[in-house]
């Protein structure tokens, strides 16, 4: 059992790449096979204690085997290179949070009637709340159905709708008055 979170549902593992060595194959029994999951983590799971619960499953015992967190790397304009752990911690914000009610208010003033509910995949609010703890909340145009799809669309309407919510989000928090 993975966990569950009463706002976030349950973490999820989900296998989705698989190669085997050699690859390809050529009819013969491979000498290792390497898996990549992707795994939605909850508040307070680190790198370590995903890895270490995959690690630890019965069917990985007398086995060898190997659990890490690939790492990423890009380039910047500057030439420079970037390289971090594609480990993304999950973060709430309770609905109390000073933060969260100036947002939701903004959002309000903005004529806008929002929720509170997470999306169900990965967001920059990782780094931004995960990491580095900063107040952040989700929020943008269009049904979360139609976001990282092949066929992602936005209505005009709903562009529009966002940008004055985006506004009054800012007037809110930093306390502006309209």
């Amino acid at each position: 059992p993975l966990g569950s979170d009463p706002l976030l549902g349950p973490a999820l593992l989900a296998l989705t790449d698989m190669i085997s060595d050699p690859y390809p194959g050529y009819s013969v029994i491979p000498s290792r096979c390497r898996v990549t999951y992707d795994r939605r983590t909850l508040p307070g799971e680190t790198g370590e204690s995903v890895t270490g619960a995959i690690a630890e499953q019965p069917g990985a015992q007398g086995i060898h085997f190997n659990a890490t967190i690939a790492a990423g790397e890009h380039r910047c304009y500057t030439g420079a290179i970037l390289r971090a752990p594609k480990f993304f911690p999950a973060w709430v914000f309770a609905e109390d949070h000073p933060f969260v009610q100036a947002a939701l208010s903004g959002l309000r003033t903005a004529g806008l009637d929002p929720q509170i509910r997470a999306y169900r995949f990965c967001t920059n609010g990782a780094s931004s709340a995960g990491v580095l703890g900063i107040p952040t909340v989700g929020f943008g145009p269009a049904a979360e159905a139609d976001a990282h799809v092949v066929d992602e669309r936005l209505a005009i309407v709903e562009l529009l709708a966002a940008a004055r919510g985006y506004q009054e989000i800012v007037a809110a928090v930093l306390c502006f008055e309209r």
